[in-house]
């Protein structure tokens, strides 16, 4: 496996840096530590690049990948490589360089301003969870503090679509020999209204429940190996989150592409999860 981290000037490299060190040391593989700086456009009939500008920025950002470099034993990386590379913008640019380097996976560090143990999605990882070619995994502010030796357990975020069967594959042909878990979260629908509306309530999120149960179960026979399932129901995602037993040696595995019972669930579903969860999260693209 092909690792591409992105760093930048903050905290969230480390944390980033952390993330990879625990891929590393549990799938194998090598890094690349890189950076992306904004390469100013010099297109056809604009003012031309200033030559020492860019020069500047691309000095810059190798003082950056270079300090990540050397910090990157004390948080598990055994080996790595850098890189710089240009471009208007970080994601994009990110998501360009790992396609040519042929990477596996981009891991990057939150947002800054993110609680601890939380992940914002500021403009970089905005753009790459919208449409990056490869997987991207994204670290929890704060991952470099508590980040474990190795991942213990793969946990997929399971509904029954094309993209969560795909995932849960990729999931089980990544695990080695760690834990697989297929996760169901239910949002509760709040009825609003008489006691009848609530106890109608109760009859639909039972029902919901019991249609995952039906759905996880089939989906694991169809994988044909060892896993076990869970379903966990919240009134928002935060709070069915936070009802899972997570143990900060996890990694959770999500689809992209909204890929969850719209009739349960309203907005991108990924990104709430991905906002949500207290371990680290790589999010798969469609075609993966």
């Amino acid at each position: 496996m092909k690792i591409l981290v992105g760093v930048t000037a903050d905290s969230s490299a480390a944390d980033a840096l952390a993330l990879a060190g625990v891929l590393q040391k549990s799938m194998g593989g090598e890094v690349v530590i890189a950076h992306v700086y904004a390469a100013p456009s010099d297109q056809s009939g604009k003012r031309k690049v200033d030559a020492e500008w860019v020069a500047y920025l691309r000095k810059d950002a190798e003082a950056i990948v270079a300090d990540a470099a050397e910090a990157a034993p004390r948080y598990g990386v055994r080996e790595c490589e850098t890189a710089v590379h240009g471009h208007r913008s970080s994601g994009v640019g990110l998501d360009g360089l790992a396609q040519r380097i042929h990477a596996d996976v981009i891991v990057i560090g939150s947002a800054p301003g993110a609680s601890n143990g939380r992940f914002l999605i500021g403009s970089t990882a905005d753009q790459l969870l919208h449409g990056s070619h490869v997987p991207v995994a994204v670290a929890p502010a704060g991952y470099r503090r508590v980040f474990p030796d190795r991942l213990a357990r793969l946990v997929v975020a399971f509904q029954d679509t094309t993209e969560s069967h795909k995932a849960l594959e990729w999931a089980a042909e990544h695990r080695g020999d760690r834990r697989l878990t297929a996760l169901t979260v239910l949002i509760r629908h709040r009825v609003m209204g008489s006691n009848l509306a609530f106890d109608g309530e109760g009859l639909v999120s039972r029902q919901f429940e019991e249609d995952a149960q039906v759905a996880l179960d089939a989906a694991l026979r169809a994988l044909g190996t060892d896993a076990d399932s869970q379903i966990t129901i919240g009134d928002d995602a935060s709070s069915a989150v936070g009802r899972v037993q997570w143990h900060g040696d996890e990694l959770l595995v999500l689809a992209s592409g909204g890929s969850v019972l719209r009739r349960v669930f309203l907005g991108d579903m990924t990104y709430k999860l991905v906002r949500a969860t207290p371990v680290p999260a790589i999010v798969l693209p469609r075609h993966t």
